[in-house]
């Protein structure tokens, strides 16, 4: 699996754009002897059944596990002979060993389907979803009609992310929110611009900007105090611009204009989905207040909308279940993970977990220039989810 992994690594492709990805996935998947791969679903995403002809929906269990194809933008330092080919984009988030693991069930399919079917006649899908980073892909594939059609009535569906400053191989899991909800808010005022010798003339948005920053930045805070929110709440500030929005530049600065526009861009976070509505309300709220203020136009919009992942106990405790049988160390994560992961839209539909799969305490953290998936744990990964299938009732 070390040649997959790496050749994988070499062609990462940014969100949406998987497409050399996907050919390679399913050139290997089409080995493994699945009933049905359907393809470009949700843009690139690949669904691969293995069914037996008298499988009954109705009597007879579904177990899915899904894997991401896309990379990140983050250009690769490393000087290893499978270095990213594209230019400024790598896989610094693992996705790369995850599609691995994936194939790799694959592979044990291809050669054990039939005897582990002799028990329990089971459904299995892999699923390699579009556009993770960005949010997009899972409800790209939901949304389309070619994967309504199938009608995948799915009973248990998992999904792992590898997780570095844990040890290698161990699992680290937790019942209801596993990972946070997030979402991109940018908030954009107008004014009028004017000379920069004659302010008055013009409505420069400075102040308003000024005031959103701060708001933004002890929101948070505050509404802990305050005890309005449930659970935990962030809000970063990620971008703030005064001037003209388009400029590509910090060196392309107009010092005789009296800006007209100005631009914010947070990243709201929150443990719990309504709590995630409750920063967005206070943030459109806070920013039409000022636009009344000083008189501005005021445009708000959305992006990167990640919902909690949210673990069934049900699921949880097979996991649990199947790394004791597999002699590996289990943690139960006391508070869930800040960051988001798109597997939670799946989650919302279908009982399921994800799982943390430990990356070894000296690995670079995730999105890190020098971070690479590290190859020991990928049996692993592959050897979980193999005694999901077997187990499964």
């Amino acid at each position: 699996m070390l040649n997959i992994r790496q050749n994988l690594h070499k062609i990462a492709e940014l969100s949406n754009q998987e497409y050399k990805t996907a050919e390679f996935v399913i050139d290997f998947l089409q080995k493994c002897n699945p009933t049905s791969i359907h393809q470009n679903i949700g843009n690139t995403g690949i669904i691969a059944i293995w069914e037996n002809e008298n499988f009954d929906v109705k009597e007879n269990k579904t177990v899915a596990f899904r894997a991401e194809l896309d990379a990140l933008p983050i250009p690769e330092p490393n000087s290893f002979e499978y270095k990213s080919e594209h230019q400024g984009v790598s896989h610094k988030c693992g996705h790369d060993g995850h599609m691995t693991i994936l194939l790799g069930v694959a592979e044990y399919l291809k050669n054990n389907f039939d005897r582990t079917n002799q028990k329990n006649n089971k459904r299995i899908i892999l699923l390699f979803q579009p556009a993770e980073e960005t949010g997009e892909g899972a409800l790209q594939m939901l949304n389309d009609k070619k994967m309504q059609k199938l009608n995948l009535k799915i009973d248990y569906f998992f999904a792992l992310h590898n997780i570095p400053s844990y040890k290698k191989n161990l699992i680290v899991c937790r019942e209801n929110t596993f990972a946070a909800a997030s979402k991109g808010i940018t908030i954009e005022f107008e004014g009028k611009t004017s000379h920069a010798a004659e302010p008055q003339n013009g409505n420069n948005p400075a102040l308003a900007l000024s005031e959103l920053t701060t708001f933004l930045y002890f929101l948070s805070e505050n509404l802990t105090k305050e005890k309005q929110n449930k659970d935990f709440v962030l809000v970063t500030v990620v971008d703030a611009i005064l001037g003209e929005t388009s400029r590509k530049s910090f060196d392309n600065i107009a010092f005789g204009v009296s800006p007209a526009k100005a631009r914010i861009g947070a990243t709201l976070r929150s443990y719990l989905d309504e709590d995630l509505e409750l920063l967005s309300k206070k943030t459109e709220q806070k920013a039409q207040e000022l636009a009344d203020k000083y008189d501005l136009k005021l445009k708000i919009s959305y992006s990167e909308k990640f919902a909690a992942t949210t673990n069934t106990k049900k699921s949880v405790e097979l996991i649990q279940k199947t790394a004791k049988k597999l002699g590996l160390n289990y943690q139960d994560k006391e508070k869930p993970f800040s960051w988001s992961e798109d597997f939670g839209q799946f989650t919302q539909h279908f009982e399921g977990a994800m799982f943390g799969l430990g990356s070894g305490t000296d690995t670079p953290e995730l999105h890190h220039s020098n971070y690479d998936f590290p190859d020991e744990i990928t049996q692993t990964g592959i050897n979980i989810f193999v005694s999901l299938i077997e187990d499964i009732e």
